[in-house]
């Protein structure tokens, strides 16, 4: 029987947000069964348009997205359940990762929902036909693969026998945290950064050229104007202020032109709660578009103003969850004794 890490005895003070650990799994195989149970009782009542994927001529994947579901249910419970033991870590650390991967992979268009609901207060398909159903399915699998990847964590540093909460050895009665001096990204994690930073030129340069009267950069003839330009231009300014946020040391503490919140800690959720909306949608719709345009499907192939957005997109959105991930390692507060607090 494998060591694991008691996470339960922690000390009261812990609020019940920072215990994540200990109830991440059974919530998520308290999702994942109930959603399951929903599709698989649609699915026997004929249902057949889960995620919309019919309509893009895809096979119906309701019957298999309810079993994936039903299945991650048992999984995520192992992982907390004392019969779990018995099962290989390894085996159960697969089966969670892969039901995580699976929920956001299905829920990576819930951005372009959200993006057209702020704008027009409402959701459609591509036929312009409403489409709640979709949208919160898109979100309810967005919910339940952040309680997986919380799970999966939490049970790989459990089994390891360190704390889930904070990845190191210590003993369970402690009463604070500790959170890390700012600092910067490693450099190879910043040159990503840098590079994602820089993928949006091409495509802001064919738009400048639009505008200018240049032919043949824009599709069917259009020419966006000036203000649309710089609309672009302060859009991906705000972008790139969150990609460069997560490997700066501003990014860990608010800078001096913060004024009032000058030299604060940033709450982790703040940068990372948008950038887990926004980057699997745009790494994904990236690298698809990418790779249809390069083969002719769809656009004006690689070297036009489609596969100008397709590497924006998609590069952006690769580096901006590349840094994420450094920044969450990197902010990750570690437990400590009260005293060790105070001190």
């Amino acid at each position: 029987m494998r060591r694991r890490f008691d996470d339960h005895a922690v000390a009261p003070s812990i609020g019940w947000w920072q215990r994540w650990a200990s109830w991440a799994g059974s919530a998520a195989s308290g999702a994942a069964a109930v959603y399951g149970c929903v599709l698989l009782a649609a699915a026997l009542i004929g249902y057949r348009s889960f995620l919309g994927v019919t309509d893009l001529g895809m096979p119906d994947v309701t019957w298999p997205g309810a079993a994936v579901l039903l299945i991650g249910s048992v999984v995520a419970a192992a992982t907390v359940r004392p019969w779990g033991t018995r099962v290989p870590a390894r085996a159960v650390s697969a089966g969670v990762w892969g039901v995580a991967v699976l929920a956001l992979a299905g829920s990576c268009w819930v951005l372009l929902n959200l993006i057209q609901l702020v704008l027009t207060g409402t959701v459609t398909d591509r036929q312009g036909n409403s489409d709640w159903v979709t949208f919160a399915e898109r979100s309810c699998l967005a919910v339940v693969g952040a309680l997986f990847v919380a799970t999966a964590l939490a049970h790989v540093r459990r089994s390891a026998g360190v704390c889930p909460r904070c990845g190191r050895a210590h003993s369970p009665q402690v009463s604070g945290r500790r959170y890390p001096a700012p600092h910067a990204a490693p450099s190879g994690v910043r040159r990503i950064a840098y590079a994602g930073c820089c993928a949006f030129l091409p495509y802001l340069t064919l738009h400048a050229l639009g505008a200018a009267g240049v032919p043949g950069i824009e599709p069917n003839g259009f020419r966006p104007t000036w203000s649309m330009v710089l609309a672009g231009v302060c859009g991906v300014g705000l972008a790139v202020s969150l990609l460069l946020g997560l490997v700066r040391p501003w990014g860990m503490v608010f800078p001096r032109w913060t004024l009032w919140l000058a030299g604060r800690r940033v709450p982790r959720f703040l940068p990372l709660t948008p950038v887990w909306v926004v980057a699997p949608t745009l790494a994904l719709y990236g690298t698809g578009s990418g790779i249809l345009a390069g083969a002719g499907i769809m656009g004006d192939g690689l070297f036009g103003i489609g596969g100008a957005a397709s590497l924006a997109f998609g590069g952006y959105g690769w580096a901006l969850a590349i840094a994420a991930v450094s920044y969450q390692r990197r902010t990750r507060p570690l437990c400590v004794a009260e005293k060790t607090v105070a001190s």
